[in-house]
C-alpha cells in the first residue's frame, strides 16, 4: 500500500512549502523526518517528529505490543455500551 501523503507543511519562517527530504521509522508509533523549505531565498531545514498518540478506532488485527490510549470519545462510547 504505497500512497502519497496529503500532509502539507509550511516553513515556519517564510511560510513557503516545506518538503520532507527523508524520514525514518524509529518505533512502530514514532517517525522522524528532515524537512526543508522550498523557497531558495529562505533555505531553512529542520527535523519533524510524528507520533501516534491515541486510538480512534480499534484495529481488526491488533499488535499486542502496541498500547496506545483510547481517545476520550472512544472510551466514552465503550463505557456507554458496557452500561446498557
Amino acid at each position: 500500500m504505497d500512497r502519497k501523503s496529503n500532509l502539507r507543511l509550511s516553513c515556519p519562517h517564510c511560510g513557503a512549502f516545506a518538503r520532507i527530504r527523508k524520514s525514518q521509522q524509529l518505533t512502530p508509533i514514532y517517525r522522524e523526518a528532515v524537512v526543508e523549505c522550498q523557497n531558495p531565498d529562505c533555505g531553512w531545514r529542520g527535523k519533524l517528529a510524528l507520533e501516534l498518540t491515541q486510538t480512534l478506532t480499534f484495529s481488526l488485527h491488533p499488535n499486542p505490543d502496541i498500547r496506545l490510549p483510547m481517545a476520550p470519545k472512544l472510551k466514552e462510547r465503550m463505557l456507554k455500551q458496557l452500561s446498557s
